[in-house]
């Protein structure tokens, strides 16, 4: 169980720092970006493709004719699993798999094998129940995390924006806060004033980057409890029994017996 709680702390590729900075300029908040980003579109399409390829298992599982296309549902939704094992490499390492082997012969060998893994319920589960949950998750972080660094980058690109003023004239330059002007907010159309205000967005992107990098390992955490293998509840005992030990078996030497001379005096 120790060892299954360990494989749970993706941070092999999203370590912590210290520095907010040094975290800001680092590897981690970038990759963790790329996960979320990958999910709102990748983890969109797969949950459109495995709902559709559930409800047309679900469907024509009473019918015989239709086993092949049942099974091809559920080897849809396996593939749509495996895509999402394999973009953890980009925070973490590939989430490994376990899937029931087919035992018996025929369609309906391979039927009942797919339809009652385990495994394949757990990758319905985060393809598609709990697809709101971490597409609000990933999409919040991004927004928050996105809009800081388009802040970061005001000296670029203020002087190319026309705002629009509160008597419906508009002007070059952006307002931070309510656009039309009606409400409170600050007005940056020089470029001290867009300097300042990137320096502000910079410190506030550093301690963001922690919030995004967390919102990665909560993500993967998800995903490592549903699409990898479940534990092995004997693998502590095994690994002690093969290791060695007073518990490993130890080879028996031959007792030395009386030579053919022995017992015969001349």
């Amino acid at each position: 169980m120790t060892a299954f709680r360990a494989s749970l702390l993706p941070a092999r590729r999203t370590p912590r720092q210290d520095n907010p900075l040094r975290m800001l300029v680092s590897a981690a908040p970038w990759r963790a970006t790329a996960y979320l980003a990958g999910y709102v579109v990748a983890g969109s399409a797969f949950f459109a493709v495995a709902t559709a390829a559930v409800l047309v298992g679900v469907v024509f599982s009473q019918l015989t004719v239709t086993v092949a296309l049942t099974i091809g549902s559920v080897w849809v939704v396996r593939c749509c699993a495996q895509v999402e094992r394999g973009r953890a490499a980009l925070v973490d390492a590939p989430i490994p798999y376990a899937y029931q082997e087919v035992t018996e012969p025929g369609l309906v060998g391979h039927l009942k094998a797919r339809c009652t893994d385990p495994a394949f319920y757990r990758d319905c589960c985060y393809l598609i129940l709990l697809h709101p949950f971490l597409l609000l998750l990933d999409a919040l972080a991004l927004a928050v995390w996105l809009t800081l660094l388009a802040g970061v980058s005001l000296p670029l690109w203020f002087w190319a924006v026309d705002s629009r003023q509160a008597d419906g004239s508009f002007a070059d330059g952006v307002r931070i806060g309510r656009s039309d002007g009606t409400g409170p907010g600050i007005w940056i159309d020089t470029w001290p004033a867009a300097l300042t205000a990137s320096a502000v967005f910079l410190a506030l992107a550093a301690y963001a980057s922690y919030a995004v990098v967390a919102a990665a390992r909560l993500h993967l955490t998800v995903a490592h409890t549903l699409l990898r293998p479940p534990p092995d509840p004997l693998a502590e005992a095994k690994r002690v029994l093969a290791a060695p030990g007073p518990l490993r078996p130890t080879p028996t030497r031959p007792v030395a017996g009386p030579t053919t001379h022995e017992g015969h005096r001349p």
